[in-house]
């Protein structure tokens, strides 16, 4: 195959993992730019949703209830965490914040352990047909149906909230309450509705994307740390004030990291170096950009 092949290969792939990545970062970045809290439980609260979807496929074997019951026991998760925990510590400092969140990141693994034990569970195809191959001079083309779905899931829900914030009175709402609290409410926003609604879209789209990606591997109380890091680094890319940011953001991200795993995979086999497996280096690669963009432009 050549190398022409293999990067558009690892174009389409990147694709389909930005989109994901950038649905997560829209999720953090909605909960940081409303409510100004940097949410360590986020994959977590995701997690626990996706167990919660699963537990209903095995009821019911129904896929697309499935995905509307994982996003709305995120939604309810996330409304409760604000109104039950948060509401009651506004206030607090930054730090102390970032410590209630990891606490809750604990609380919400441990629950996951309780409740559904510690064996891997599989989680169901949103598509179960054959993948498209595509023949082209010089190599084929893959692409799995699944692969395709969650691209087309991840890019319409993310663009469809993103027009929402952006055309919507609530939207603007929310937009308000991020600037100036107090301002906002003398214009008679109800930020404490806001808070509400922003902690449970954000958890629901969290539970979207593991839903999304629990078919590659399986549904365990640690599936989602990798990807809240992948989140994060999309809305840093994006820019956290931006939430067509995260998107745009989670894009880039998937791409560079699938282009730049292909090109380190030809020059090992150009060098001849065979102990060694460019998959290995793609968590390296995005903490790097992560450090890069805070040291070049932390705004």
């Amino acid at each position: 195959m050549s190398l022409g092949i293999k990067l558009l290969q690892a174009i389409l792939f990147g694709l389909t993992k930005g989109s994901l990545y950038g649905l997560m970062g829209l999720g953090i970045s909605l909960i940081f730019r409303t409510v100004d809290v940097m949410n360590f439980a986020h994959g977590n609260s995701g997690m626990f949703a996706t167990f919660v979807g699963l537990s209903v496929y095995l009821l019911t074997g129904n896929i697309v209830l499935t995905l509307i019951s994982g996003a709305a026991a995120g939604l309810i998760l996330g409304v409760l965490i604000d109104k039950l925990l948060m509401k009651r510590v506004k206030g607090l400092s930054h730090s102390s914040m970032l410590i209630i969140t990891l606490g809750l990141l604990m609380i919400i693994e441990a629950l996951a352990f309780l409740i559904w034990g510690t064996e891997p569970l599989i989680f169901p195809r949103v598509v179960d047909m054959s993948p498209l191959i595509v023949r082209l001079t010089g190599g084929i083309l893959i692409l799995p149906a699944n692969d395709v779905a969650a691209t087309l899931i991840a890019l319409g829900v993310s663009l469809g909230l993103a027009l929402f914030f952006k055309f919507t009175r609530f939207g603007t709402a929310v937009r308000a309450k991020a600037q100036d609290v107090v301002g906002a409410q003398a214009v008679g926003v109800n930020v404490k509705s806001v808070d509400a609604a922003a902690w449970g879209i954000g958890i629901a789209l969290a539970a979207l994307v593991g839903m999304l990606i629990a078919y590659k591997s399986s549904v365990t109380p640690s599936m989602m740390v990798e990807m809240q890091i992948y989140g994060l680094t999309a809305a840093v890319l994006g820019g956290f004030s931006s939430l067509f940011g995260a998107i745009v953001g989670g894009l880039m991200l998937g791409l560079i990291q699938d282009v730049v795993v292909a090109l380190m995979a030809a020059g090992f086999s150009a060098l001849n170096i065979t102990g060694a497996n460019p998959v290995d280096y793609q968590f390296s690669i995005i903490l790097i950009i992560i450090i890069v963009m805070l040291a070049v432009k932390p705004d």
